[in-house]
């Protein structure tokens, strides 16, 4: 199993690092070789597919990997993904009924919740691969997907100038890709045979639900403003949004990336019952946060908006404070994935859930109300007041919670 370490690493890598940059590449593509309208609806249309993708991975795949004993059948984790990937498109299709979209909106946000529903489909057959140590060959097919979009994209786009054509070749694509390497690379190692076994999906749907929930409350509340903004700003508006909040997705799996190194050994120091140690290298992590988001908000204080309007072709001048208070914001939140790390260790997930709840109700409430009165500006508000907002939860229930649980575990 040892032998394909190194190949699952680096492969895995490029392919999660590409496929999560994709929507930065697309989005550049897109403003710059459309309208600012095409690439408002574009950038909504993205978020909405990211928060439907949620309905198709479901649990996603961890519960799948890490079950070594086999109690649930591959041919059990494709039956229940094919039904969440149907759930998605049709809850996809009613959301475009319910939200009024005309004929070229209601395509472009249908045709990308159908790519991010392909993406949820290859996920299942990455995880048999996934588990039989073969996950390189999922990080190849994320980063030939990856690639091959992003060059069709422009490509298409550039001698089209049509974004719903363009959308679907992707699509064909990823089709391509899929019946012709990930099912075929999972069967050879798998050879599932398509059976109903109720017991066994009444379970799968139990027991990640509250992953499922946590998952797209997650993505719900970072993408809040831009749901907000549909329908009562000008699409120009939605794209302007989405480029100045593009630096604050970057700060935070920057910032991510860095403290990653550190959570195993949380997991150690908690095992070991090293309470002081634990809440020490917490506050370590906080502080390692808060010097990078200064480091953040300096580079987009000096360079930011001259960077971004160069990269997008638009004038930003107007938006350097929005910039500024969004990235603070994306400092708050990466403190609370500290916090979320911290919770997860000690076995907390449901306050979690709770903690998610409580933010995405109050973007529900906040956003339209502050972007009614201030416009795109409101939308910046409403980013910055959810994330603190998420931040001081998770600082209330850590405190309220973390000592009992030490407690517990040593039999206090």
């Amino acid at each position: 199993m040892q032998n394909n370490l190194k190949k699952n690493f680096l492969w895995n890598m490029i392919g999660m690092t590409l496929n999560s940059f994709n929507s930065l590449f697309l989005m550049i593509i897109v403003t710059r070789l459309n309208s600012l309208n095409v690439s408002g609806i574009f950038t909504l249309a993205f978020s909405i597919a990211c928060l439907m993708l949620y309905f198709g991975t479901y649990s996603g795949r961890v519960f799948q990997v890490t079950d070594v004993n086999s109690e649930i059948s591959d041919s059990d984790y494709v039956v229940q993904r094919i039904i969440t990937c149907v759930i998605m498109l049709v809850i996809s299709f009613g959301y475009c009924v319910i939200m009024k979209y005309d004929s070229y909106k209601f395509s472009i946000v249908f045709l990308l919740c159908v790519l991010k529903g392909l993406e949820a489909f290859a996920d299942v057959f990455y995880g048999i691969l996934h588990k039989n140590d073969f996950l390189y060959k999922a990080g190849f097919s994320l980063t030939i997907k990856s690639l091959i979009s992003v060059v069709l994209f422009f490509v298409v786009d550039l001698f089209t100038r049509n974004l719903i054509l363009t959308i679907l070749i992707v699509d064909i694509v990823w089709v391509l890709v899929l019946i012709f390497y990930d099912i075929p690379s999972a069967y050879k190692l798998s050879n599932f045979k398509l059976m109903w076994n109720q017991k066994n999906l009444n379970f799968l749907f139990k027991s990640g639900f509250f992953i499922f929930l946590i998952n797209f409350f997650s993505v719900y509340i970072v993408n809040a403003p831009k749901y907000a903004l549909d329908g009562r700003v000008a699409d120009s508006l939605q794209a302007i949004f989405g480029i100045i909040l593009m630096p604050a997705t970057l700060v935070s799996l920057a910032i991510q990336y860095f403290v990653q190194p550190y959570l195993q050994k949380l997991a150690l120091l908690f095992n070991e019952l090293k309470k002081k140690e634990f809440n020490f290298l917490i506050a370590k992590l906080v502080l390692i946060t808060i010097g990078l988001g200064i480091v953040c908000l300096v580079g987009a204080f000096l360079l930011g908006i001259p960077v971004l309007s160069f990269v997008y072709g638009v004038d930003l001048t107007s938006y350097k404070v929005d910039l500024l208070i969004i990235i603070t914001g994306a400092i708050f939140y990466s403190m609370s994935i500290i916090f979320s790390a911290a919770l997860t260790t000690v076995r907390y997930t449901f306050v979690q859930f709770v903690i998610y709840l409580i933010t995405s109700a109050v973007g529900l409430v906040i956003a339209p109300m502050l972007i009614k009165n201030y416009g795109v500006h409101g939308a910046t508000y409403a980013y910055f007041l959810i994330m603190i907002s998420q931040f001081i939860l998770y600082i209330i229930f850590y405190i309220a919670l973390q000592k009992r649980l030490f407690n517990k575990r040593q039999g206090v």
